[in-house]
């Protein structure tokens, strides 16, 4: 039996919906307040729920995020009749599987309704492949041994059983592309194509007609008529990377294709419907691209409904033992050589900033196996720039005065850190915070004890 949940103040609506559900098979429960939600949820076996934004006694947002808590295998769909960008993404971020706008028409409530029983189904095919995504310490290049990998793969998890358009930012060879692919894989789209493009890597002349596609005679050199990457994504993922680089004049265009999925080729007055799956990424901070006037906000929030951000290698260190072991597992295979590391190896690695993140630390790896002369990896197998790193920013920071107390040796390394963070994140308090781990409030606060003497 599917069982439904109802969250409504308005015993109209309750009356209405639970009749109409119920004569279409489902087993239908209803509370008119928060209070009443917390018992219902607690004394039944709802499989999903329907949450009001606005109840007497609590926020629809609030009851979302408790539940989530308590009861994370349940589906939570939110209703509104203040409907908004803003309660969109507050409630797609907070794990809410759809949002719907009152009133809400009764064929679209059951499709909603099937999409989510469905995907139920869909979740418990892939039980398997998400418990080894959560719990195991390797899954590809992408390493949950850090924290904030970890916490990555959870919220990919949440999010790929939804249909969100999905924002990926973070420095250049992190692994943007193959959070990308994961998202796709668990997701309900996975036998359809994934179709990634780089935009940067496109002239802007080219671009449209790459994504769009053109007709026959449409420029010179268009012998035939041709779909575009929009097309062949068809019922799958498109994947567009360097999102920040392309121009306002096409950021107008993608904005259409964004909001109803249609789109022209390029020569052509006909209006082409695919279905797709957005997801982008980006090395650039496109929210202060926003503000700057270099890209389009209404943009921008159609693409970030989710924001993942992933951490630099130097940011997630701990990972770095579990992924040289995992690139060298790749290339024993491949050489059939039994390739081993040491500790004062390891501790050399971890030291070094990783300025290209994990594609630098493959290539290297890489390096070292070719110029190996024996089964032990040693330093000198190494590029020049690691075999010399050092790590004299830490250094710097360690070049305390001997008498200095505890207390206050422990205070002027936590202000070189906060100093080479401020520094690194042009002094952007929010990005700081994240590169050192903390709340942007503990940020002002600490800034505020050590530094409100000199401003």
């Amino acid at each position: 039996m599917k069982n439904i949940l109802l969250v409504d103040d308005e015993s109209k609506i309750l009356k209405i919906l639970k009749s109409s559900l119920s004569k279409q098979g489902y087993n239908v429960y209803t509370a008119a307040n928060g209070q009443e939600a917390r018992n219902k949820i607690a004394d039944t076996n709802a499989n999903l729920v329907f949450l009001d934004l606005k109840l007497p006694d609590a926020s629809g947002l609030e009851l979302l995020q408790e539940f989530i808590g308590l009861y994370p295998n349940k589906i939570y769909i939110m209703m509104t009749a203040f409907g908004n960008i803003d309660n969109a993404v507050s409630a797609m971020k907070a794990g809410a599987f759809d949002y719907m706008v009152k009133p809400v028409k009764l064929n679209e409530l059951i499709v909603t309704i099937e999409k989510a029983f469905e995907w139920l189904g869909v979740k418990e095919e892939n039980k398997k492949l998400k418990e080894q995504l959560l719990h195991s310490e390797v899954h590809g290049e992408l390493v949950a041994n850090s924290s904030p990998m970890k916490n990555i793969l959870r919220l990919v998890e949440r999010v790929s059983a939804t249909e969100a358009n999905i924002l990926i930012q973070g420095e250049s060879g992190t692994g943007k592309t193959k959070i990308a692919q994961m998202i796709h894989m668990l997701s309900e789209r996975k036998h359809a194509p994934f179709i990634p493009i780089n935009c940067a890597a496109i002239p802007e002349q080219l671009l449209e007609s790459e994504l769009f596609g053109h007709e026959k005679g449409s420029f010179t050199g268009a012998v035939s008529s041709r779909k575009g990457k929009f097309e062949s994504a068809n019922g799958g993922t498109i994947f567009l990377d360097e999102i920040g680089e392309i121009s306002p004049s096409f950021q107008a265009k993608l904005l259409q294709v964004t909001q109803d999925k249609t789109f022209m080729r390029v020569g052509s007055d006909k209006l082409s419907k695919v279905d797709f799956r957005i997801i982008c990424a980006t090395n650039r901070d496109l929210k202060r691209l926003v503000e700057e006037g270099n890209f389009r906000e209404d943009l921008y929030y159609r693409l970030n409904i989710v924001d993942i951000y992933i951490p630099s290698l130097k940011e997630r260190k701990e990972d770095i033992p579990l992924l040289v072991e995992n690139f060298l597992e790749k290339y024993r295979s491949k050489h059939k050589k039994d390739y081993k590391t040491n500790r004062k190896l390891m501790n050399l690695l971890m030291n070094y900033e990783w300025p290209g993140n994990v594609r630098e630390l493959e290539n290297a790896i890489e390096r070292a196996v070719v110029l190996c002369d024996e089964d032990s990896i040693t330093i000198e197998d190494f590029p020049r720039e690691i075999r010399k790193g050092k790590n004299e920013n830490l250094n710097d920071m360690m070049r305390i005065e001997n008498s200095a107390s505890l207390p206050e040796i422990m205070d002027e390394i936590e202000k070189k850190y906060i100093l080479k963070a401020l520094d690194e994140s042009l002094g952007q308090p929010a990005k700081a915070a994240r590169t050192l781990g903390i709340s942007r409030q503990s940020l002002l606060y600490k800034m505020n004890k050590f530094f409100s003497e000199n401003i």
